[in-house]
């Protein structure tokens, strides 16, 4: 396999084989020609995340007329972002709280509070529509 540095100049490249210019891309896709620069060299710092990052990878592929499924997921694979790393849940605390060697205490009780608000139109129509019977 390539290394990741290749990412951005085999694109460029290929741009250039195919006698694309950037501002031509940038024009077509409303995407910064910066942003199109950047890309090229592998410089990622300035580049969206998740789905926008993704969806000017795709503008830029159909752009020069490469298959964009395929570039999406090997940019993806090349560059994740972090903000897809999996986040802790309550359920893993617990999970990792139950294979330590210590017995579960009580503080290791994870308590779910549902709170349901009914607005107050509400009640006044249930009040109108079931009135109370008053007791003789």
């Amino acid at each position: 396999m390539e290394p990741a540095t290749t990412f951005g100049p085999r694109l460029r490249q290929e741009r250039e084989r195919r006698q694309i210019s950037l501002t031509s891309i940038a024009e077509s896709t409303k995407i910064s020609r910066s942003l199109l620069e950047a890309l090229e060299r592998d410089d990622l710092s300035r580049w969206p995340g998740g789905i926008f990052g993704r969806s000017f990878v795709r503008a830029y592929a159909n752009a020069i007329g490469l298959n964009a499924d395929e570039l999406v997921k090997e940019f993806v694979e090349r560059f994740p972002d972090p903000a897809d790393a999996p986040i802790p849940t309550a359920q893993s605390a617990v999970c990792a709280a139950e294979t330590q060697s210590r017995p579960p205490t009580q503080s290791d009780r994870i308590e779910l509070v549902l709170r349901v608000s009914v607005p107050r139109s509400w009640v006044s129509w249930l009040m109108w529509a079931f009135p109370r019977r008053q007791s003789m």
